[in-house]
């Protein structure tokens, strides 16, 4: 049974080799020039202090999924002071995928923004990502703009959704 809990500084080192994960199974729907360089920054050895400073900090939301005490999901972002929530990244290990992870995660994560009063959650997905995009606009997200040729030249949908 999976459960999802938020993150704690003791997971950090399995919270970076899930997302290692999970960004090199992204090579089939995005470009190289956009993938490798986050799985290189997920590599630095100063990314494992980045993670555990970020932890910290009470606006951050990271929640993680996990079976069996291994993490199979992610799910992170933040909730400012203005009432405004960023779903930062959200993704499930490949061999955990279309079982329902993902939604939970989401789910979770938006009753964590609308429970910290965010009146609003953003985020930001590729075209080609047409599994996570059904999952945005079937909980209610609304695409709100198109970005061309954005972070690393990959064009990016801005989707958001009011949760009050």
């Amino acid at each position: 049974m999976v459960k999802i809990r938020p993150a704690s500084i003791e997971d950090v080192e399995q919270i970076l080799s899930c997302e290692i994960k999970i960004w090199e199974s992204l090579h089939q729907f995005l470009p190289e020039s956009f993938v490798n360089p986050n799985i290189e920054w997920l590599r630095r050895s100063e990314t494992l202090d980045n993670y555990k400073r970020s932890l910290e900090n009470k606006e951050i939301v990271f929640l993680i999924a996990l079976e069996n005490d291994k993490i199979i999901g992610l799910a992170s972002g933040r909730v400012r002071e203005d009432g405004v929530g960023t779903l930062g990244f959200l993704g499930v290990s490949p061999e955990h995928q279309r079982k329902g992870v993902g939604s939970n995660l989401l789910k979770e994560f938006l009753q964590e923004a609308k429970k910290r009063k965010a009146h609003k959650v953003w985020l930001f997905t590729a075209p080609t990502l047409h599994h996570a995009i059904r999952l945005y606009v079937k909980t209610g997200f609304i695409q709100e703009g198109y970005m061309r040729r954005h972070s690393f030249g990959l064009d990016l949908i801005f989707y958001s959704k009011f949760l009050s």
